[in-house]
């Protein structure tokens, strides 16, 4: 099983800084936006990742 580096990277640097953001995306309601933008990133870099990989099929 491969994992791609990058993605190994994001995973960490996303446990180191969780308690962060997790301040950053519940300290006002104001901004209901906030969770919907980190999901967008996660969905679009994954969709990045592997779009950047060639198909397998033959």
């Amino acid at each position: 099983m491969y994992i791609d580096r990058a993605l190994l990277l994001v995973f960490g640097l996303a446990l180191v800084f969780f308690p962060t953001l997790e301040g950053w995306v519940f300290a006002d309601a104001e901004h209901w936006y906030r969770p919907f933008l980190i999901w967008f990133g996660v969905v679009l870099a994954a969709f990045w990742n592997q779009y950047r990989r060639g198909t397998d099929e033959l």
